[in-house]
């Protein structure tokens, strides 16, 4: 049977629209590790996209205790909050900022368990008004609630190591824990973008956290690292430089 031009057009135009649509429709219905570590590997949605999500998602949230909804209503507000941010649109960053706090609140009222919803509170609290007992408050019940479950370790050591120097003992190890579980876990590209972005004083340390790896592990991580135009000095790291094979 011959088919003609104009219907295979056809065909793959309807086609187009359902992948559209099942594309939309998967945004926010992934498992939460893998939503956590497309959002943590910079991955772009358009911020007109996530309103619409968001007002719809928000909308069937509303007056219902479904955590798996509000959940991701906090995590839709995080991602429109770091776009902000890392748009440097200080208007948007007020803006988002209270519905971040808002929709944290009303997973917590909800679901008083859910790690990410603390986090989102520490993260809105530290924006607002800087770190303080509010903040240490929030990210010791995320960890409480979620020591080693890796979608949130994924939004939550870069929060929490960019602060590492303010941090309680207990919790300035369990950010290094974070970092460990992640590296353990073979996200090298992430754990260098963590490394990358957390304070001074917990560089060093987190490389000295790496000593105990496998050489390849070693050695992929110091290659992404150069691939990102970071200079790793440490002895543990020591010798690969030019091993780019």
């Amino acid at each position: 049977m011959v088919v003609s031009a104009a219907v295979v057009n056809a065909v793959l135009a309807v086609l187009a629209l359902t992948w559209l649509a099942s594309v939309a429709s998967y945004t926010f219905r992934p498992t939460l590790q893998d939503l956590a570590s497309h959002l943590m590997r910079g991955e772009r949605y358009d911020n007109a996209v996530l309103e619409q999500i968001v007002t719809r998602v928000g909308g069937d949230a509303n007056g219902l205790c479904d955590p798996k909804l509000k959940r991701n209503v906090v995590l839709i507000q995080l991602r429109l909050l770091s776009n902000a941010i890392e748009a440097g649109d200080a208007a948007a960053m007020d803006l988002r900022l209270p519905t971040v706090t808002e929709a944290a609140k009303q997973l917590i009222a909800c679901s008083p368990s859910e790690s990410i919803g603390w986090l989102a509170l520490y993260w809105a609290e530290i924006r607002t008004l800087g770190f303080s007992p509010n903040a240490v408050s929030y990210l010791t019940q995320s960890y409480a609630f979620a020591p080693h479950e890796m979608w949130v370790q994924l939004f939550r050591a870069p929060l929490a190591l960019r602060a590492y120097g303010f941090l309680p003992e207990k919790l300035k190890q369990q950010s290094l824990d974070d970092f460990e579980d992640i590296v353990g876990a073979r996200q090298l590209p992430t754990a260098v973008v963590i490394y990358q972005a957390a304070s001074a004083t917990a560089q060093p340390v987190l490389l000295s956290r790496m000593c105990h790896q496998p050489d390849e592990v070693r050695l992929v991580f110091r290659r992404f690292a150069q691939d990102r135009g970071v200079t790793i000095s440490h002895p543990c790291l020591s010798g690969f430089a030019s091993q780019r094979g």
